[in-house]
């Protein structure tokens, strides 16, 4: 499907208001559309392997009117649009926006410094976020379009972040079919990879990243401004910017491949993963976190030295402290859940981090609104009880969900405790709990109730096939999002009101 494009005058030649008209007549569907037709085609000539013509339509992909507008939108309604790069500069107006599209451009282009700020991990350690400016920021997006077509050929099959379609859910989902049988494999090894983002080194992504190399040397070398002094970046790519997360995905992928053919190969060569993985070796990523199966400790530690080997040459290295090899009946932690067998039976719930992590959420939130109404505060708890019990709503979950729910109540008598010290407890609970159906006590007001962990239903996740593109296969994933959408009504809890 070609799709011509709408000429638009250069930004120099329209005043303000007129820049705010061409943006408010942008038919998005139709860009979106366009931008999709070329993705696609993109990822047919990957899959081709027709690598001169992935080049050509990534360079009209990143040239295309409608991808340059898509990168500004999606850059301007991101929640990080109001935070500025070092330019201070923000697109607050219409005519700001479309000013930025007409100025998106590859050639010539050179990156500003990011501005270096620290976030707190769950350890305690900070973590650099690097923050380019806002049109940084939009180059980046535009050439992820196109790489993200790319990638999606190229990259493990059982890589799951950063991907269309792929969530945290799908890796969870894997992993149970690879642990549930009998014969399942015992040994596990977790993979930590110590500061990937920071650490990857520029000759490798330059010499693999199929991208414009200009513009990728411009992301990569661009520096940071910290306490007003300007560093270098001699390796990694910043966390922050759109375009880092695909490249961090290009950098790991292959190690499925080189695992395949160690472990599961014929002695022509073929990969014959179903009839030879006699070592029961399964491979699982999200962004830099994976886990490997193995049917012996002593294979589990050969392929921690198999990784270190893949690793090198990307100028990364596993994390000695972090690195574990477990037995499955011992249980281990991955992306929120503790897997185990419990007598050979498999049983993956939350676990008891990501569940101290969302009570010590909720207790902060409860400390820090003494003195608000109960409607604020139920208000502030909604969704983090809702986003913590969706996020674990496919698990072994509902004893942890009424655990919590007993642990939110009692936190809550103690926030109405402290607020009336002069009352006693029936008045307390007369003026804050009511009864609501078959329940007695219900922490609501006359505007909003208190959502339960326990209101959750507990649905089973279902995963598109791994063989299936997003970019090719778009009959597949239309119907795949119609049924799953219509699974997950069905299965899910009707009642409007949770108490």
């Amino acid at each position: 499907m070609n799709v011509s494009e709408p000429e638009i005058a250069s930004a120099t030649d329209l005043t303000d208001k007129e820049l705010a008209k061409q943006w408010k007549t942008v038919d998005w569907k139709r860009a979106e559309r366009v931008v999709n037709n070329l993705q696609s085609r993109i990822a047919s000539a990957v899959k081709n392997n027709d690598w001169k013509k992935v080049s050509k339509l990534s360079r009209l992909l990143t040239r295309s009117l409608y991808a340059r507008l898509l990168a500004v939108r999606k850059v301007s309604k991101n929640k990080g649009s109001k935070t500025p790069g070092v330019d201070g500069i923000l697109w607050l107006s219409m005519a700001d926006k479309m000013r930025a599209v007409s100025q998106l451009k590859s050639k010539g282009y050179h990156a500003k410094p990011l501005t270096r700020k620290y976030i707190k991990k769950k350890n305690g350690k900070l973590r650099p976020l690097s923050i380019p400016t806002l049109y940084d920021r939009a180059m980046q997006t535009l050439h992820a379009l196109a790489l993200s077509a790319v990638e999606s050929v190229t990259g493990d099959k059982t890589s799951f972040g950063f991907k269309p379609y792929r969530s945290t859910k799908d890796a969870y989902a894997y992993l149970h079919i690879c642990l549930s049988k009998r014969n399942a494999p015992t040994w596990i090894v977790e993979g930590d990879i110590r500061a990937c983002f920071d650490e990857i080194s520029h000759d490798w992504i330059l010499e693999n990243t199929p991208m414009n190399k200009h513009v990728l040397r411009e992301f990569l070398n661009a520096g940071y401004v910290e306490k007003y002094h300007l560093f270098p970046t001699e390796k990694g790519t910043p966390q922050g910017g759109s375009v880092s997360p695909i490249i961090a995905n290009v950098a790991l992928n292959g190690l499925e491949t080189v695992l395949a053919s160690k472990y599961y190969s014929k002695p022509d060569g073929t990969i014959d993963k179903k009839h030879r993985n006699k070592h029961k070796v399964n491979y699982v990523r999200f962004a830099d976190d994976f886990v490997i199966t193995a049917d012996s400790s002593e294979v589990a530690y050969e392929i921690i030295n198999v990784v270190k080997t893949f690793l090198e040459p990307r100028g990364l290295k596993l994390s000695e402290e972090k690195t574990l090899v477990t037995n499955i009946s011992e249980g281990f932690n991955f992306l929120g859940w503790n897997f185990r067998k419990y007598s050979g039976k498999l049983l993956i719930k939350p676990s008891k981090d990501s569940q101290s992590e969302v009570i010590e959420k909720i207790r902060e939130v409860i400390h820090k609104g003494k003195a608000w109404d109960q409607d604020r505060l139920i208000r502030i708890l909604n969704p983090i009880i809702r986003g913590w019990a969706q996020y674990h709503n496919h698990a072994v979950s509902t004893d942890v969900f009424s655990k919590l729910d007993n642990v939110v109540y009692n936190m809550l008598v103690s926030w109405a405790k402290q607020r009336h010290s002069n009352k006693g407890i029936q008045w307390i609970m007369t003026k804050y709990w009511h009864k609501f159906g078959n329940r007695n006590y219900v922490f609501q007001t006359e505007k909003d109730t208190l959502e339960r962990f326990s209101n959750t239903k507990i649905v089973r996740h279902r995963s598109a096939k791994l063989d299936k593109n997003p970019y090719i296969d778009k009959e597949y994933y239309e119907n795949w999002k119609t049924m799953d959408y219509h699974r997950k009504k069905r299965l899910s809890n009707p009642n409007s009101v949770l108490s």
